[in-house]
């Protein structure tokens, strides 16, 4: 997860009215927006506010502690430190490490084990880590099996260590954690409580294409959001669908962008690591769609989706109320399919407010 952050501040006021101000806070009511880079991607932040306070410095600061936190290309983060430095580590029990750590070690047991945040040996040997980007020359099957025997998140320890800190150990040299497949979610979910804590309701966060939306518009609409289409050759902006997020999030994952591609082969190497075989996931799932009411969880379930494959994906969130699923995939002709759960059907109907 790089770390890169520039915060453009600009006010828009809008004459269409919002369903919740009273009449005299029409009048003063402002859309405010920020745009930037964070965590190696793109960042966008809109909300309605009536206050023309300036929270730009608030939420620089928010993500700047973040990366701190959990950021494997920043060498002094926690994270950084307990990969490199040291088998134990001391982080505080209400900080950002902690929170990845304790969520991702229930969407790992969630997913028996699909979604491993131990995986980060194999993602570097694959180029995709925070070490030099490039593809494997040569695959070396003794490499791999010897760092399949690394990605054990059961064998962290954690234990409470007054005051309020959490003590992490890892039993296993060479054990390396990656927070990446969750910490853009989590930053999405922990910019929008800061809003609401600063009297914002309604608000749209995106980080990366990982989104938090809650309340509406200035129009009464909610907001909307796409699912990108990962038909070969498609623009950035072409969609596969629309969708409204009626106080819900959305993160995808797919296996159509972050690639490397054997020009002597025409192999493609994913980024999506099967935490199982030590191999990059290939399968006919081509994109992840997870609805959930926090960024966080979706991003990490969209990341287990794609390792899991299409079937086991779809009975999983079949089975999880509070998850709902959206998959595209590769037919047997080659043709692109839909799947999803049945209450994604809801979240295309953009005539609903």
């Amino acid at each position: 997860m790089r770390f890169f952050f520039v915060f453009l501040f600009s006010t828009v006021f809008l004459a269409c009215t919002s369903e919740k101000p009273t009449h005299s806070e029409q009048k003063k009511l402002k859309k405010e927006q920020f745009t930037g880079e964070t965590m190696g991607t793109t960042l966008s932040i809109s909300y309605l506010d009536s206050s023309d306070m300036d929270f730009s410095i608030q939420l620089s600061d928010l993500l700047i502690d973040i990366n701190n936190a959990v950021s494997t290309y920043i060498q002094t983060s926690e994270i950084s430190i307990f990969n490199h430095e040291k088998d134990s580590l001391y982080v505080a029990l209400d900080g950002h490490f902690a929170r990845n750590y304790n969520l991702a070690k229930q969407v790992y047991q969630q997913t028996d084990g699909w979604f491993n945040p131990s995986v980060m040996p194999l993602v570097n040997y694959w180029g995709f880590g925070y070490t030099e980007k490039k593809m494997v020359a040569q695959i070396d099957s003794a490499t791999l099996t010897n760092l399949v025997q690394l990605v054990q998140f059961d064998s962290i320890t954690v234990q409470n260590s007054p005051p309020n800190q959490l003590l992490v150990t890892k039993k296993i040299k060479g054990l390396e954690l990656d927070f990446s497949a969750i910490a853009k979610g989590d930053a999405v979910d922990q910019l929008g409580l800061l809003l609401e804590s600063l009297g914002i309701h309604n608000y749209f966060v995106e980080i990366g294409g990982e989104v938090r939306a809650r309340g509406t518009t200035m129009n009464g609409f909610h907001w909307r959001t796409g699912i990108r289409s990962p038909r070969a050759n498609s623009t950035t902006k072409e969609l596969q669908v629309a969708v409204q997020l009626q106080d819900l999030s959305l993160a995808t994952s797919g296996n159509y962008e972050n690639y490397y591609e054997d020009k002597n082969t025409g192999m493609k190497y994913a980024h999506t690591i099967n935490p199982k075989t030590g191999y990059p996931e290939k399968n006919q799932l081509l994109s992840a769609s997870v609805f959930a009411p926090d960024c966080s969880t979706a991003d990490a379930f969209a990341t287990a989706f794609m390792a899991m494959g299409l079937d086991k994906a779809f009975a999983l969130a079949s089975e999880l109320p509070e998850l709902e699923a959206y998959f595209i995939y590769s037919a047997e002709d080659g043709t692109l399919k839909i799947k999803h759960t049945p209450k994604v059907t809801e979240f295309m109907d953009l005539g609903k407010q």
